[in-house]
């Protein structure tokens, strides 16, 4: 495997950069971020971070020590990160020039908020340490051996029952067998994305790109690009890619007027085929879902082909063209060419289960934009959901189901958020935060709800537009009179 990148920026001498200075220095154009009241310029590196610019962009101009410190690896906020560092941060509160003014006046709601978000930001540090203490940061390997036994145990049993099957259910058993196995492995994809399987780099993506792209024909550097982003702006409207589904699903009414995505860097727009979609995505949710995983294929080839700056493609493209070998040569095997439609369908549809996991826990969820200030522990608990369920029912979620904790620590490793349940528990009662938890059943109720209720208002706003079209056309005709008429 390469490394990251091959581009160091050059150490500069330190000075110091006050709240005001770094707005207009980003306004300029700079990309410079905030972490541990230290500046850093990554004008240069954003083009090689494994995160893809985006990731990046969305923290300009702000104090992301949360985010940067959730998503990556200890070595990168000790060592890497310095050379990228060109100033001390002064917050406006703590700059001479502005403390006398700030405390003659009354505090507004906006300065409310920020003071919050800084007591809650304290306090999650603070939780986070604590779990440290307890070790959860640290990885079960024999948690992993076992999960890669029952990977073994699908994948063996979906090859047996496709070489030596003699009947239609010994073919659609394989079909699920091989399903269960994209689906479980998926979990353990994930954690390597996250690099909390081994906490080295190198190893963890080797073991991404083996587990995504080898066997299950994804792109796990797609998968980072997108995810790292849905991470830092969970649920926001224009920028989340995870709530971005049109034309068929909208999970608030504010996509209605269209807008532009930066992270598909294009127009979504409200047409005629959303309006229809949108209009019945409670009933369609489950349906579309079943072929949400057609759609990773194309997505992984599409960033593939158009991430030149990406350090593992070869690799990855590599990995493809093997899936691409052994997944038809195994549909070869099946007796008949519906066999291998059905067999098609079957492995593919039934890891609808995985899409609505991944979905579940955000859908229903808030959308709401309340400016950078917040505090990253708030908004991941306000746009986050956690499942509930049983000890025994781990396995089929991954662990994921505690998606809120995974939010809130994304390099965690799966087996072990549960056990950092009542610790999260505490901190929420603490600082006055909500902990979203409820059972399978109730979570679809509430994504279901949350979609029907956007659906059922395509109509009303439908009216609206027409109503303020005629009032435009009206508009215009008394602005500029029928000419032929005045002759």
């Amino acid at each position: 495997m390469p490394p990251e990148s091959t581009y160091v920026e050059p150490h500069t001498k330190k000075n110091i950069i006050s709240r005001s200075e770094l707005d207009a220095r980003c306004k300029a154009g700079e990309i410079l971020i905030v972490v541990n009241q230290k500046v850093y310029k990554l004008d240069k590196w954003i083009k090689h971070h494994p995160g893809g610019q985006l990731a990046i962009r969305h923290c300009i101009g702000r104090d992301c020590t949360d985010e940067v410190k959730a998503l990556h690896p200890d070595y990168v906020l000790e060592k890497k990160i310095k050379y990228f560092e060109i100033a001390d941060f002064l917050p406006r509160e703590s700059d001479p020039e502005f403390a006398p003014i700030l405390n003659s006046l009354p505090r507004t709601k906006e300065e409310i908020f920020e003071a919050q978000s800084v007591q809650v930001s304290a306090a999650y540090r603070q939780l986070e340490a604590r779990l440290r203490a307890e070790h959860l940061f640290e990885t079960n390997y024999t948690n992993y051996a076992w999960e890669f036994s029952r990977y073994l145990t699908l994948f063996t049993m979906a090859i047996v029952l496709n070489l030596y099957g003699t009947c239609t259910m010994h073919y659609m058993a394989s079909a699920l067998c091989l399903a269960m196995f994209w689906h479980q492995i998926s979990f353990f994809a994930h954690d390597a994305g996250h690099n909390s399987i081994t906490h080295n780099l190198q190893m963890d993506n080797g073991i991404g790109i083996f587990l995504a792209d080898f066997l299950g024909g994804l792109s796990i550097g797609w998968w980072k690009k997108s995810h790292y982003v849905h991470h830092i702006v969970t649920n926001h409207p224009i920028h989340d890619p995870d709530i971005q589904h049109l034309p068929f699903f909208a999970v608030t009414t504010r996509i209605f007027r269209g807008f532009f995505s930066s992270y598909h860097q294009k127009e979504m727009v409200f047409d005629r085929i959303a309006q229809f979609f949108v209009s019945y995505q409670h009933y369609l949710y489950y349906p579309v879902m079943m072929f949400g995983r057609f759609n990773l294929y194309v997505q992984s080839m599409l960033f593939l082909i158009n991430e030149e700056n990406y350090p593992y493609r070869k690799q990855e493209v590599f990995g493809l063209a093997i899936y691409w070998i052994w997944y038809p040569y195994f549909l070869k095997q099946l007796p008949t060419w519906n066999m291998i439609l059905a067999y098609v369908l079957v492995s593919h549809m039934f890891t609808f289960m995985l899409h609505v996991q991944i979905t579940l826990s955000h859908f229903g969820m808030s959308t709401e934009e309340l400016g950078d200030t917040e505090s990253f522990a708030a908004k991941m608990l306000r746009t986050t959901m956690d499942v509930d369920c049983p000890t025994w029912l781990d396995w089929f979620h991954g662990g994921l189901q505690f998606q809120a904790i995974h939010h809130l620590f994304p390099r965690m490793p799966r087996h072990n958020l549960r056990s950092a349940q009542p610790f999260v528990r505490q901190f929420c009662d603490e600082v006055g935060l909500t902990y979203h938890i409820h059972g399978f059943a109730k979570g679809n109720h509430i994504v279901y709800s949350a979609l029907k209720d956007v659906a059922d208002q395509v109509g009303f706003f439908l009216e609206v537009a027409k109503h303020e079209a005629n009032e435009f056309v009206e508009a215009q005709r008394i602005v500029r009179p029928d000419t032929k008429k005045d002759q």
